[in-house]
């Protein structure tokens, strides 16, 4: 079976299940944000704290920031714990000055456009400390797991900053790689050339070469995971990462074995993958 040419349609019925397409990343946005605020009030009707994992870059928090405006909701039982922030060159996290800090992206897209009695309090907004890292850990593993995670995959398979662990000098057999923890550690070139591409048009010398980052372990204990795709390069990570061979040397393959993922996607990402000769990118918008 060639995994990268089968159509949503054509998935075996069991991924299939879990797969939603949606036109485009505006409707992707609505649907995590509405699934967000929905899982916010289902707490606060049992009077319980949500616990969920953000990313920097699959989605867009200013969709959340309006549905909890919308609903008229408060974040006060509201705890996150992102993924993952770069380093600067003594290992400290970069300023949140940065214009690619992670810390000031969540405060400007999302806690900043919230009212002052909407926002989660200071110390619910958690990053991974790269002096204290096991603190991430020993949190995940007090609460039983996050409520839910939201992710998207990288170029290498990456799950936050967890490169296949040959590329970042760590153990690669599967068992230990299941049990990484958060840590800091150097960013794999490959890791660094995508983010180069999307996110800083190819200025490679602004991009941090270290980060901290929750691992597997963590990531892996959340009671839900939720996969969002919207771009043309996502084809292939899915197909990859959901039907190919569960390995550590592509990270996101892991989510296979977790008993409660789902996937959403946009008709771009969903589509069979198709091949540029002239590898065309960033001509079109």
């Amino acid at each position: 079976m060639d995994i990268y040419s089968l159509t949503v349609r054509e998935l075996p019925k069991s991924l299939k299940s879990k797969v939603t397409v949606v036109p485009n990343p505006d409707a992707l946005n609505r649907a995590v944000a509405a699934e967000f605020a929905e899982a916010l009030e289902e707490k606060k009707r049992s009077g319980e704290m949500l616990t969920v994992i953000a990313p920097v870059g699959p989605l867009d928090y200013r969709y959340f920031a309006a549905e909890v405006k919308r609903r008229a909701l408060s974040c006060s039982h509201l705890r996150t714990i992102n993924m993952d922030e770069y380093l600067d060159e003594q290992d400290r996290l970069i300023s949140s000055d940065h214009p690619l800090s992670f810390r000031r992206f969540m405060e400007q897209t999302f806690f900043s456009r919230l009212d002052p009695k909407q926002r989660p309090s200071q110390e619910n907004i958690i990053f991974p400390d790269p002096d204290n890292p096991e603190t991430v850990t020993e949190l995940i593993d007090r609460i039983g797991g996050a409520d839910i995670l939201w992710g998207g995959l990288g170029i290498t398979g990456h799950f936050a900053f967890n490169d296949p662990p040959a590329m970042l000098g760590e153990a690669e057999d599967l068992e230990s790689f299941r049990n990484c923890k958060t840590r800091k550690l150097t960013i794999s070139p490959m890791s660094k050339a995508q983010m180069a591409m999307g996110g800083t048009n190819g200025n490679l010398d602004i991009l941090p070469r270290r980060a901290v980052t929750l691992g597997m372990y963590e990531m892996l204990k959340s009671k839900r995971i939720h996969l969002t795709f919207m771009r043309s390069w996502h084809a292939g990570l899915w197909r990859r990462a959901l039907l190919g061979e569960v390995s550590s040397s592509f990270p996101g393959s892991l989510v296979q074995e977790h008993p409660n993922y789902r996937v959403i996607m946009t008709e771009l990402a969903a589509a069979v993958p198709l091949l540029n000769v002239a590898q065309a990118t960033g001509e079109q918008s």
